[in-house]
Parts: structure tokens; C-alpha cells; sequence
């Protein structure tokens, strides 16, 4: 049974006549007629009865006219879906992004691209690290933001904005009255942070291995909300990038002056993988965005 068999028949069956329905789908009549004659044999049953020059279903025929007409909807509806997909203006883009950049960075990013291009979807995915390398790997999204822990095969990173790193203490911190420190005058104090695997902890030990400073921690949090909140209640100190959009209530941000550290922020995607026209376009967004 062929796909155009199914189109004839639709077409037949509502027009009720095969000269009409020929002329309709610019095609001999014989053809048509042919065409029909197969899949009444493909069936095992007629699915017309013939009156004259007209046609009309029989109840075989009304049965599968039902099924074609909810299976050729179907395909078209898949066949718009994809349409849409692959479209600049209104296609589909799959992106992941680390945790601590879903305060302002992101939301910002996606707003102004959106003021571009207002049909484009979004489907975004918050993780660690290597949690959305392991997506981009596997083709579950086209694009993830974030800081580049490791080399893999066919992932591209390009480098976008540097983020500078502070000491953030709570205000009732012997240190809180001071602007700037180094990371030599912290080691004597306890410390909060986030779980392994996170690129704002890799940061964290790279910025003591480099010191030849061993951190004493004593709370290893999931969340920089949280994080921050044992700061805050003066738990211990910590160290982040400026983060915009949250809650600096009794807390104190500190310049770092040794060593200065900064966390890398790059776009990257999988070069090995199909890149629609609407995720093309944000690529280019967010790489025009990167010159500015």
C-alpha cells in the first residue's frame, strides 16, 4: 500500500466520481482508476460501489475512508511539525545551562533574543557541567552554557565572557568591613560550598590548589540560594561570581586581590550534530552577542 494510493482514494471518496477526482489531482483517469483497483485488491474487498458515472463508499469503504483521513492527518500535522522545527521564525531550540547562571545571565540572554525572533520555543534544561556535556553528546540539546571542565570528541566551546570570583561573608563577619582580600587571609576561617561537579567548585579548589591553601569546609550545598543562606546566618565563607537578582541581605562581597581568579563562560555545541535553522540563528545571536 503506497502513500498516494491513500490520497486518491480521500479524494475519490469525496468527490464521488473519478472524473472529477482525476481532474483534481492532474492525473489520467485510467491512472486513478488503476490506482484504486489496487488497493481494493491489496484490501480484499471492494470499497465502492458503482452507480453509473458516480461512485459511493460501500461500509468497507467508509471504514477506511475514516482511518485514511485520521492517518493523513496525522502526517500532515507531522510533516507542519517539522516544518516549524527546521524554521528560522519559528523552530525549536533545546538548551542547557549551569545552575548559577539561571539567576540573570540566561533569563537575559533569552529575553532579548526572543525580542528578535518573539515565535521561536525554548526547551532548557538547568544542570552541572558534565550533566549537559552528557546531553550535547547525546543530541538531547543543541547548545549548553557554561564553563569548559573538559575536552570531549565533536564539542565545540566557544568562549563568551569571563566572570570574576569574590569572597562573599556574612555582615556580621570579622572580615566584613573590609572591601578586598586575599585568599591567604581566608584560610584561617571555615568554609561553605558547592558539591563536586559543579564548575563554581572547580573554580573553588583550582583557586586553592594555585594558593597552596587547604580550605577547611564545612558544608557542601546543591544550591547557591543555599549556600549563600549558611553565609548569611554566618555558617562560613564562600566563593561565587557575582550572582544578579539575589538576596544580599546580611551578606558582604569581597574583592579578591590574590590570586585573581576568573570562571570562563563559554557556548557549546556538538559538531557532529544537526543544527536547525532557528538554533543556527541563535548561534549566531549569541556569537554576535560575544564581539559586542
Amino acid at each position: 500500500m503506497e502513500w498516494q494510493q491513500l490520497e486518491y482514494f480521500k479524494i475519490v471518496a469525496e468527490t464521488q466520481h473519478f472524473t472529477r477526482a482525476a481532474e483534481i489531482l492532474s492525473i489520467a483517469q485510467p491512472t486513478l482508476s488503476r490506482s484504486i483497483s489496487n488497493l481494493e485488491g491489496e484490501l480484499g474487498v471492494p470499497l465502492f460501489e458503482r452507480l453509473g458515472r458516480q461512485v459511493i463508499l460501500n461500509r468497507y469503504g467508509k471504514l477506511f475512508y475514516k482511518r485514511t483521513c485520521r492517518v493523513l492527518q496525522e502526517v500532515y500535522e507531522a510533516k507542519q511539525e517539522i516544518k516549524d522545527l527546521i524554521s528560522p521564525d519559528h523552530g525549536s531550540i533545546s538548551f542547557a545551562f549551569l545552575q548559577t547562571l539561571g539567576a540573570s545571565s540566561v533569563p537575559r540572554l533569552i529575553h532579548h533574543f526572543l525580542d528578535e525572533y518573539p515565535l521561536v520555543n525554548f526547551k532548557m534544561f538547568q544542570n552541572s557541567p558534565n550533566a549537559i556535556l552528557d546531553q550535547l553528546e547525546a543530541g538531547e540539546v543543541d547548545f549548553c552554557l557554561s564553563a569548559m571542565t573538559e575536552q570531549r570528541r565533536g564539542i565545540e566551546w566557544v568562549h563568551l565572557w569571563d566572570e570574576e570570583i569574590f569572597a562573599f561573608v556574612s555582615s556580621a563577619h570579622p572580615l566584613a568591613s573590609r572591601e578586598s582580600v586575599s585568599i591567604y587571609e581566608l584560610a584561617g576561617y571555615e568554609f561553605v560550598t558547592l558539591k563536586q561537579g559543579l564548575s563554581i567548585r572547580t573554580v573553588f579548589i583550582q583557586i586553592f590548589k594555585a594558593s597552596g591553601v587547604e580550605p577547611e569546609i564545612t558544608f557542601e550545598g546543591e544550591e547557591v540560594v543555599t549556600v549563600l543562606g549558611f553565609v548569611s546566618a554566618n555558617l562560613g565563607i564562600t566563593l561565587l561570581p557575582r550572582i544578579e537578582g539575589l538576596s544580599m541581605e546580611n551578606l558582604k562581597q569581597l574583592t579578591i586581590i590574590e590570586p585573581v581568579f576568573q570562571r570562563n563562560i563559554g557556548l557549546a555545541w556538538n559538531k557532529e550534530r544537526y543544527l536547525s535553522p532557528a538554533a543556527k540563528r541563535f548561534q549566531e545571536y549569541m556569537l554576535r552577542d560575544r564581539a559586542k
